[in-house]
Order: C-alpha cells, then structure tokens, then sequence
C-alpha cells in the first residue's frame, strides 16, 4: 500500500485548535486528534476505491495551503496592531458627476 499520510488532515486540526482559541479542553484536544487520526486513515481508502484516478496528493497539497491560509488569516487578524484599525483623518470625499446617459431614439429619456 503506498504512503497514505496526508498534510491536509493534521491543517485541519490546527486550524480547529486556532478557532476554538483558549477555550479548548484536554477532552477536546483528544477528540480533535482522534478524528484526524480517523480520517487520516479512511480518507486514502475512500478515495482509492472511489476515484482510483484522482490525485491525492495533489489535492492534500492544495487542501493543506487553503487550510494554513485560513489559520494564518485568523492570527493575522487576532493580532493586527490596534493603530491599523484607526482610520486616519480624510478629507471629504469629491462630489458625485454623473456623466450625461445619450439619448437613444425611440427610448423614453430618463
């Protein structure tokens, strides 16, 4: 059987452990862990016998980068400096021209 270990699965898991933040157990840690360890069984399996064409790896490669990007972007956005967030002063947005709509013959002008 070739190498069924997956990237995609322990992503998962982290990106689970960064949302649930502090508020996560030793039960829940355990219960995260199992199924990944449940999937990162099944999931190479199901998908040999469904779809013997498909490249596995290739999309765990992919899967792995979306779901590394999301807890990147989570941890960006918990600890983006608060002066960022502060909207400078602006000036007054330019007022609003709208350009003449040409009249077509036979329509109803607006």
């Amino acid at each position: 059987m070739a190498d069924t270990t997956t990237t995609a699965i322990p992503a998962l898991e982290t990106l689970i452990e960064t949302a649930l933040g502090r508020k996560d157990t030793a039960t829940a840690q355990a219960d995260i862990a199992l199924a990944g360890t449940l999937l990162q069984t099944l999931v190479p399996v199901i998908v040999a016998r469904a779809a013997p064409n498909l490249d596995l790896a290739g999309i765990d490669a992919a899967v792995t980068k979306i779901l590394t990007g999301i807890t990147d972007l989570k941890t960006a956005i918990e600890t983006m400096p608060a002066t960022a967030s502060a909207t400078p002063a602006a000036a007054p947005a330019p007022e609003k021209v709208e350009a003449q709509r040409p009249v077509v013959p036979g329509q109803p002008a607006r």
